[in-house]
């Protein structure tokens, strides 16, 4: 499969969160919070950078949920 987020293969979120989950538990990290963000019509990095994007009339609109997991890597013998 393809990765990446401008990749036109995604897997559902509940695989994703799945995935996610059993990666933090044999990372050994510290969670400090996890986001599910949703974010209208990005399809390219043109239009990642786009702080106003606008959705109206009968065009198609496409939304893209992400997982974002901020953490803390532990500091050895702390």
């Amino acid at each position: 499969m393809k990765s990446g987020f401008f990749s036109n293969d995604h897997e559902e979120l509940s695989a994703i969160v799945a995935r996610a989950n059993a990666w933090l538990e044999s990372s050994g990290l510290k969670v400090i919070t996890v986001e599910t963000i949703v974010l209208p019509n990005i399809s390219n990095e043109k239009d990642a950078s786009q702080t106003n994007i606008r959705t109206s009339g009968e065009m198609s609109s496409y939304w893209h949920q992400v997982v974002r997991v901020w953490y803390e890597v532990p500091v050895a013998g702390a």
